[in-house]
């Protein structure tokens, strides 16, 4: 299990863990910034689909590359990647 910590000036260790929704599923994750393909990675989300976080406005796709800050209660779904030659 991955212990996520930190230390403050006085050296004492604080969790700064969030919990999140994925495809209607509960993740506990650390706060903060995550490059968009290891959060699918610690959350189970297939390399494949793309991650989306859910907004008022729809749907936001992210890119794999992209460095995203998480926050406790967002929530995010996955799905297909859409387009392709053809």
């Amino acid at each position: 299990m991955t212990d996520y910590t930190d230390q403050n000036e006085r050296g004492e260790h604080h969790h700064h863990t969030v919990t999140i929704l994925v495809d209607g599923v509960k993740h506990e994750v650390r706060r903060g910034p995550w490059i968009v393909s290891e959060l699918k990675e610690a959350v189970n989300v297939p390399a494949a689909k793309v991650l989306a976080k859910v907004t008022p406005q729809g749907l936001d796709d992210l890119d794999d590359a992209a460095r995203i800050e998480v926050h406790e209660g967002e929530r995010f779904v996955s799905h297909v990647r859409s387009g392709g030659s053809s």
